[in-house]
């Protein structure tokens, strides 16, 4: 089971700036509300942009000094009814500082007694709940302890009905620009060997050891994505979930690498597990031959450290989109286009959706997606009816977009590239990137160039913002059957029980 935090950069911001702040003598305490997704690998907490912690002037504690701090009563009950109120959080973290040490902190036996009573009271709270609805909806919650230093950062889960009754977080994951983690425990492997001797002048041993620990979910496993494989697998990424529902056709023998006549006819996932695992024997690969609006697919999104769209229609990439913010996870898109009839032109796309940081595919200036396809696509199935009807919803999967391997291995190495940009943070990530061969002509849109922050009004990066499983994604109306959510709330209150 690995247990990680996901946390805004603009949060962590904040965070470090009022427990670190110059000239500090006392500790401080902070708290923050978020959402634990559990899945059958992972317990991920999610703490979005849009949260807002809790800070504390000096007359709310009932004790402060350079190496202890405690609250009020009084401060400690409002805090919790706060919490009550906000029916859709089960995670209270609560962050204290180690401003004195200037090494990487851990936590001292003082952190043990308090973080020991604190989930004694959580316990009694959460009794209260289920005794006094009117207060808050009952759940299970749990208790995630932060502990900040000049020279990084320690995290736990404090449970006193689990064993062991402290649980290390794996590593903090600050999102934001680029990657950023923080390993709490030694990860697996490091992921520097002789393969990638020829990567070393351009990334760092620590960087290709994270790759190593990196998990890629993959969306489409067809013309892009199969080239896209294996460009994450040749760079040292240690994992590849592949979701897609096609099987082989022989029109894809001209773009989809490594297939072979006798592929054809059998799932695309299941030909490139085959296929990468017979090249890079330490890699792990999932295969998934399901929809990506599947239900069985959601729990995915949880355990991914970057999403990679490799589509060909505008509604998935919609759902991606949505599902990126809710669960905190970056998604980088690839597609091409060639524009065929009187002048000829070959162009591909990339864009970037940074959770938290850039504006996201439905609040950014830049058009990523045919909106009208998009609307028809999640009309309700009656309004869906009557606009086909009436000719305003015209569905053609007899026509096939035209494509070549050349093109799309030009959409795959931009996107490889910005990936690489993403880790080894060597300058500001691009959020959008569109190129054509015709008129000779790259358009790079970045951070420095057009810093577009998410929209305080956009209904995804505001609503959706760390929701995790609590709200459904959107699907299709054709879809609707599947929008139920995988990860079971038992298996939650297992996690929190320690029963699992």
């Amino acid at each position: 089971m690995k247990f990680r935090l996901k946390i805004a950069n603009s949060v962590w911001q904040q965070l470090r700036q009022y427990h670190l702040a110059p000239g500090k003598q006392v500790e401080a305490l902070s708290y923050l509300f978020g959402r634990a997704v559990v899945t059958s690998n992972s317990v991920t907490i999610l703490i979005p942009h849009t949260a807002e912690p809790i800070l504390f002037a000096s007359d709310c504690f009932e004790r402060q000094s350079g190496g202890n701090v405690r609250l009020l009563p009084d401060v400690l009950n409002s805090l919790l009814v706060r919490f009550a109120a906000a029916g859709e959080y089960n995670v209270i973290l609560n962050t204290h500082d180690h401003w004195f040490d200037k090494s990487s902190p851990k936590f001292s036996a003082i952190d043990d007694h308090d973080d020991l009573e604190f989930s004694r009271y959580i316990q009694r709270f959460e009794k209260m709940l289920v005794d006094h609805p009117e207060i808050g909806s009952a759940r299970s919650i749990l208790h995630l302890s932060l502990v900040l230093s000049p020279g990084g950062a320690d995290a736990r889960l404090t449970d006193i009905r689990r064993k062991p009754v402290f649980q290390a977080l794996d590593e903090i994951q600050i999102i934001g620009e680029h990657f950023q983690s923080i390993p709490i425990r030694h990860a697996k492997g490091s992921g520097v060997t002789e393969v990638h001797a020829r990567q070393r002048d351009f990334i760092p041993p620590q960087v290709q050891a994270q790759l190593a620990n990196m998990e890629i979910m993959l969306v489409g496993a067809g013309g892009i994505g199969s080239i896209q494989a294996e460009d994450f697998a040749r760079l040292g990424v240690g994992a590849l979930t592949l979701v897609d529902d096609d099987a082989l056709e022989s029109t894809n023998l001209n773009r989809w690498q490594g297939a072979l006549p006798e592929d054809v006819g059998q799932p695309k996932v299941d030909v490139l597990a085959r296929r990468l695992r017979s090249m890079f024997p330490h890699l792990t690969v999932r295969a998934h031959r399901r929809s990506i609006f599947d239900k069985d697919v959601e729990s995915l999104f949880a355990d991914a450290d970057v999403v990679v769209g490799a589509l060909d229609n505008d509604e998935a990439r919609c759902f991606l989109n949505a599902a990126a913010v809710q669960y905190l996870v970056p998604y980088l898109d690839a597609g091409v286009s060639i524009q065929v009839g009187e002048e000829t032109d070959f162009l591909n796309r990339f864009f970037a959706v940074l959770p938290g940081t850039s504006a996201c595919v439905e609040c950014s200036g830049f058009q990523f997606v045919n909106w009208e396809q998009v609307d028809n696509a999640y009309l309700d199935a009656t309004t869906r009816k009557m606009k086909q009807a009436a000719g305003y919803v015209v569905d053609r999967p007899d026509i096939s977009a035209p494509a070549v391997y050349g093109l799309n291995q030009r959409a795959a190495s931009s996107l490889i590239t910005e990936f690489m940009n993403y880790v080894c943070t060597w300058r500001p990530m691009a959020t959008s990137i569109l190129e054509s061969w015709k008129k000779g002509q790259i358009q790079r849109a970045d951070r420095s160039n057009f810093p577009e922050s998410p929209a305080r009004d956009c209904p995804t990066c505001g609503f959706r913002a760390g929701m995790g499983n609590a709200e459904h994604l959107p699907r299709p109306s054709c879809r609707e059957n599947e929008s139920q959510t995988l990860i079971s709330p038992t298996l939650h209150k297992e996690i929190c029980h320690g029963q699992a």
